[in-house]
């Protein structure tokens, strides 16, 4: 009797043990994982760099009413009409509701010519809606209205597209009727521009004047030392009677203010690749043109010079930058991730039920994660994109089974 009833309390007693198990293994999983991503890290020298250039003030000597004909940024050839010259304000405002006019109408008539609406790409229409509208809030943050404003036009005739391919077919004849007469009886009252405002030199039109145009220019690089850019300041300039700038697109220069020590890993003529944070030039290709110490020798000016010239970076005279040193792809871990399995670095990840040696190479590597070399996809000794990695575990080896 006693013996039967020590054997059902064992029996229960094993049941409990079970259960606690199965409990425990549910509730407390003591591996963790993360999934290897692909990512690029830049290494480098931060700085804020200074903009150095030929420019050239257009004075505003003339009398009248100033209608720009070319955007803020836009690139202008020697002798193009940067302005024409209007008696009045309200020819202004008609030339410019002339322009927008004439882009509606071009837009209409473009969604009127769409004939083969069954060849449409919806996915890709929809990421050119997705980019348009991207650019013109881009366009709108950067004060580029008249960019802006176009982008809107290209926007809802892709937007017009895009509801005549789903069959939501739209009839636009009253509204370009209405929009053509308007625009006829505006072209027959419009007075003629009396003077007009033309480029002396090719390069970029920049509609606004900052004071550094006769300040920081390219003819002697040797001024440009931690001492000047420390104490440079701009001439003071009535905006009002300057109509803007045009910037050459031939060789400019960027100053970086930098320790002495930094500045030892470069010498003139070397080629090196300078970061930036503008959307158009992400990266630009420059050349160490000089480098200029302070008289302590503990600072340096390196002038790289650039050939590269856009509408982003016409108008800019300082911005955040970095000097390139390294830069790495590959699929990044935490660091706790890494082992060692008979001498080769790893790391765990999960295969189906159990775990998995796979190999690294550790391109690069912080504090807190590494870059691994990523490999093909189909090598399946190594760490793959996705891959679930083990980060925290204890006792791991080849085969576990994971519950």
């Amino acid at each position: 009797m006693l013996k039967s009833r020590m054997t059902r309390i064992l029996i229960i007693a094993l049941l409990v043990v079970f259960l606690i198990y199965q409990i425990y293994s549910v509730l407390y999983n003591p591996i963790t994982t993360s999934n290897a991503q692909f990512i690029t890290e830049t290494e480098g020298i931060n700085f804020t760099g200074m903009i150095i250039r030929n420019e050239k003030v257009i004075d505003r000597n003339v009398n009248g009413v100033i209608h720009l004909k070319v955007n803020n940024g836009e690139r202008i050839s020697k002798d193009g009409v940067i302005a024409d010259i209007y008696t009045s304000e309200n020819d202004s405002l008609a030339v410019n509701r002339i322009e927008e006019l004439k882009d509606k109408i071009q837009n209409i008539e473009t969604i009127q010519s769409y004939n083969d609406l069954a060849a449409v790409d919806i996915n890709l229409l929809n990421n050119k809606i997705s980019s348009t509208l991207g650019e013109m809030l881009y366009l709108s943050a950067n004060g580029n209205i008249n960019g802006a404003r176009k982008q809107s036009d290209n926007l809802l005739t892709m937007m017009n597209r895009k509801e005549m391919v789903i069959g939501n077919k739209a009839d636009f004849t009253v509204q370009l009727e209405g929009l053509k007469n308007e625009l006829s009886s505006l072209e027959s009252s419009l007075s003629q521009p009396v003077n007009k405002i033309t480029a002396e030199k090719s390069g970029f039109f920049v509609a606004q004047v900052d004071g550094y145009e006769n300040v920081l220019l390219t003819d002697d690089l040797e001024k440009y030392t931690p001492e000047f850019l420390d104490t440079v300041t701009p001439e003071k300039v009535n905006s009002t009677e300057k109509t803007g700038k045009i910037v050459s697109d031939y060789t400019w220069y960027i100053a970086a203010s930098i320790t002495a020590n930094q500045a030892l890993s470069y010498k003139e003529g070397d080629n090196v690749k300078i970061k930036t944070l503008l959307k158009s030039n992400p990266y630009l290709s420059v050349t160490v043109a000089k480098i200029n110490y302070s008289a302590d020798k503990e600072r340096a000016t390196v002038l790289f010079s650039c050939q590269e010239m856009n509408s982003e970076l016409a108008v800019m005279r300082t911005g955040s930058m970095m000097i390139i040193s390294g830069e790495y792809e590959g699929l990044r871990i935490e660091r706790g991730a890494l082992r060692v399995n008979e001498n080769q670095t790893g790391v765990y990840i999960v295969s189906g039920m159990e775990l998995k040696f796979v190999k690294v190479k550790v391109l690069y590597q912080t504090e807190d994660y590494v870059i691994c070399e990523k490999l093909s996809a189909s090598d399946s000794t190594s760490l793959r994109l996705h891959d679930k990695v083990v980060v925290k575990g204890r006792n791991l080896y080849e085969g576990k089974i994971i519950k």
